[in-house]
């Protein structure tokens, strides 16, 4: 198994995020070759080493025709709307980021349909451009709700249209050669303060990359002022993390920085931290209420009904209350998927007004089953293995069936079973 977990105490952009991954490879040169091959107009991606406060790692800067977009343009706000799209673009002009009428409408920029074509013209994987579009697809939705309009209705800025396709399509080239079986992101540092866009001074985090990061565990430390979550940083990872939390223990083999453009007190970069291990993890949704007004009887026909359903698990923990009341905890594990169906089985079969959830990542042995013969009966026998560790159990049922046919104890079953195997 091939584990990521990116270290987000810098915020995130699709540009750190692209360096990051090219200090994961074996030659992040030739990746640059590959990446200036796929064929996104007008687009160059250039690597270089780059050392912040002691920490050394890569900086990907994308040129347009040959220019590096301002800084006073955020490169990742990349889109904006208008209800009159013939009337205005944007410019810099003295070094400052204004609003200009125009005549032509098409120095505006293009519509996600424009864009969703640019992208399958690529010479990248269907999977890839399925990725691609996807994330883009995050950014507009964003958008829309924000400005109150529909998808179709955004329109991205020439410039920052082809700069964000460039860290989003090497996003996902990236991801696709590396293949990580699971990808683990931090709680997001956003940063505080305002930042200047095409509509004026907004505050960090802008309106879209708040509506990118619903749902997602951010925070702001009010130390470092500035943006450091942009949209296109925030949909991506919204797209391919499996999860976010804190960083779980991990043995890593490769470590890597990617670092953004701007300077802070801090080193400005995303590290990635990678391990690898044969054995297998997944994760699960704990969900748990406590129960202090129904009778034992009541809770044992609602942990039946759980035990039918798709949950993993279902066990009971006796607690104590307010004013010593005695109670019972109902616990229950189960998949991601069935998270909805498991919710509605607890509330329909206790009287409880809330659930707790959470999800867990947790370690799983490798399992398998076969069929032993013992004087003309079939038993089962249980195995696992992983971590270093075998395990064999045999299965209750189908001795506990045998005991009762033969009038003897499980003790004696296996200690006869045991004997047979020596």
């Amino acid at each position: 198994m091939k584990r990521l977990f990116l270290d987000c105490q810098m915020g995130v952009a699709g540009d750190m995020l692209t360096a990051t991954l090219l200090g994961l490879l074996d030659n992040p040169n030739e990746w640059i070759k590959k990446l200036n091959q796929i064929g996104i107009p007008k687009v160059t991606y250039t690597i270089t080493n780059k050392e912040d406060k002691g920490v050394s790692g890569y900086y990907v800067l994308v040129k347009i025709n040959g220019i590096e977009e301002s800084i006073e343009h955020d490169k990742n706000n990349a889109s904006h709307y208008h209800k009159n799209h013939s009337d205005y673009t944007h410019e810099h002009v003295q070094g400052k980021h204004v609003h200009v009428e125009h005549t032509n409408k098409n120095v505006h920029g293009r519509s996600l349909q424009e864009i969703m074509d640019i992208i399958n013209k690529l010479h990248i994987s269907d999977k890839c451009k399925q990725n691609a579009i996807a994330v883009y697809n995050l950014i507009a939705q964003a958008e829309s709700k924000v400005h109150q309009s529909t998808v179709t209705q955004i329109h991205f800025h020439e410039v920052g249209m082809l700069d964000a396709i460039a860290d989003i399509v090497a996003v996902c080239v990236l991801l696709e050669a590396l293949a990580f079986d699971s990808i683990i992101v931090s709680p997001i540092h956003v940063g505080y303060g305002t930042t200047r866009c095409a509509h004026g001074e907004l505050l960090v985090p802008a309106p879209a990359t708040m509506e990118l990061l619903s749902g997602i565990p951010m925070y702001s430390d009010y130390q470092t002022k500035g943006e450091l979550c942009t949209p296109t940083g925030a949909a991506l990872v919204k797209y391919f993390a499996t999860s976010f939390g804190d960083m779980p223990i991990m043995t890593p083999t490769d470590i890597s920085y990617g670092f953004g453009t701007k300077e802070f007190e801090r080193p400005n970069c995303i590290r990635a931290f990678v391990d690898y291990t044969d054995d297998t993890s997944d994760l699960i949704i704990e969900m748990s209420c406590n129960l202090d007004d129904m009778t034992p009887e009541e809770i044992g026909f609602c942990v039946d009904q759980l035990l039918l359903s798709p949950a993993l698990d279902v066990f009971t923990t006796p607690i104590m209350m307010k004013k010593q009341r005695l109670a019972t905890m109902l616990t229950v594990l189960c998949t991601l998927d069935d998270v909805e169906i498991i919710r509605n089985l607890i509330f329909k079969h206790t009287t409880t007004l809330g659930i707790r959830y959470h999800c867990c990542e947790r370690y799983v042995l490798n399992r398998s089953a076969e069929e032993l013969d013992w004087e003309r009966n079939k038993i089962i026998l249980k195995k696992s293995s992983g971590f270093g560790i075998t395990k064999c159990k045999y299965e209750y049922d189908s001795i506990a069936s045998i005991a009762k046919c033969n009038d003897m104890s499980l003790l004696e079953l296996k200690r006869q079973l045991l004997k047979k195997e020596e």
